[in-house]
């Protein structure tokens, strides 16, 4: 394969915009936004509303999305909610993109099919050499220039080599892996964890609790993985258990912040509003609700959709009674 080419980042939230930060180390970055409003205002005050206080490099070039072609060896890094990524192949096929890198950032599932990113964008975009960046990386410490660890997915072994020499820095280290869907579920599994932790902490419990639930939620994970047939121990790497703890522990996390909301007593609808940004644990927890008719034994993320989509009156009694009703 020829030599990559330039990096672009479609997504402008927090953690589009911190890759396009990390990757503008050694890179010149394309931060695409949805119109040439938003890519005005960012260019204009060169801080993200979502990250306050950080300036963007001199790097990164604003501007809006298609302002330039894609090449077959450009780099498209994707970083919008997962639930838009069939739409984004969409507009690729549009545009006549049918090769290039691209390497997902988001977390999700499709959750009326159960398609990972990787199944939805290879059925429309057959031609793409695909990666999946997931692990324990909250978009605000290392957009501070905190260092931390992530896993490279990819069929590929040459293209994950490429991709660690262009994009790897002295802030994003990387491991391989060849498991992309077993990644990729791993990662989207982990916000229904840290909703519970969050509504653990709402509820004001302590580090106990917290501990039982993550480990508790570590083997539903395995137990989805094996029925979906996916390799199991990708649950206990750290794309699986190490950005399940970073996730739980971390006041920065969406997921555990919303949890914490619903432990408060708010309402989903009330939690998601005050959240303020996309919560993919939420959208995690529709897809868990398609397997509830195959009774696989998940209790604790059964007890967290349950919270998430149903009226529950009691909430400190519906979790307390979930994690005592476990034994492993």
């Amino acid at each position: 394969m020829e030599e990559l080419g330039k990096i672009i980042v479609i997504g402008s939230g927090n953690w589009g915009t911190t890759l396009a930060m990390i990757f503008s180390q050694k890179n010149i970055v394309y931060l695409w936004t949805i119109n040439s409003q938003e890519a005005a205002e960012i260019n204009k005050t060169r801080e993200s509303q979502f990250l306050p206080n950080i300036k963007l490099p001199k790097n990164i070039i604003v501007e809006e999305k298609y302002s330039r072609s894609i090449k077959k060896n450009d780099i498209v890094i994707t970083a919008i909610p997962s639930r838009f990524i069939e739409e984004l192949t969409d507009e690729f096929k549009t545009h006549g993109i049918e090769e290039c890198v691209i390497v997902n950032a988001s977390k999700g599932v499709e959750h009326t099919t159960l398609k990972t990113v990787w199944e939805t964008v290879m059925a429309k975009l057959p031609k793409v050499q695909f990666a999946n960046l997931a692990g324990p990386t909250i978009a605000r410490e290392i957009a501070e220039g905190l260092p931390s660890k992530a896993i490279l997915a990819a069929r590929d072994i040459a293209i994950l080599f490429q991709l660690q020499q262009k994009l790897e820095n002295d802030l994003l280290k990387f491991e391989f892996s060849r498991d992309i869907k077993g990644v990729e579920l791993a990662s989207s599994l982990k916000g229904l964890i840290a909703i519970a932790v969050g509504i653990a902490d709402g509820l004001g419990f302590k580090t106990n609790i917290y501990g039982i639930i993550m480990t508790y939620g570590v083997d539903e994970f395995v137990t989805i993985m094996k029925f979906l047939g996916v390799y199991h121990k990708t649950a206990y790497s750290i794309a699986g258990i190490g950005d399940l703890i970073t996730t739980c522990i971390s006041e920065n996390s969406r997921n555990r912040r919303f949890g914490k909301l619903l432990g408060q007593g708010y309402s989903t609808e009330e939690a998601l509003q005050e959240v303020g940004m996309v919560v993919e644990g939420v959208s995690m927890a529709k897809t868990i609700n398609k397997l509830a008719k195959f009774n696989l034994s998940i209790p604790l993320i059964s007890c967290v959709t349950k919270i998430i989509f149903e009226d529950v009156k009691d909430v400190r009694k519906e979790l307390l009674d979930t994690l005592n009703s476990i034994s492993n």
